[in-house]
């Protein structure tokens, strides 16, 4: 198997609050990717599909100051 072309992002599922690690395929040569890249993910942690965006591990739509806790709606 010919791992050298995945890499790691980490991101915060935002159902349950737990950091996950996925790998993702880095096919493209750096330069071509926009930094504003979104990739699908199913996350393992709610089995949802997420949107992270490849270089940083944000969560599309994701705010880039997030309370530690999560707020609960009635």
């Amino acid at each position: 198997m010919n791992n050298d072309m995945q890499r790691q992002i980490l991101f915060r599922c935002p159902r349950t609050g737990i950091n996950v690690q996925h790998r993702i395929d880095d096919e493209r040569p750096e330069s071509s990717e926009p930094a504003d890249s979104y990739v699908s993910v199913r996350c393992p942690a709610c089995m949802s599909l997420h949107f992270v965006n490849s270089t940083t591990g944000k969560l599309l739509g994701e705010r880039s100051a997030q309370p530690a806790s999560m707020s609960r709606s009635a």
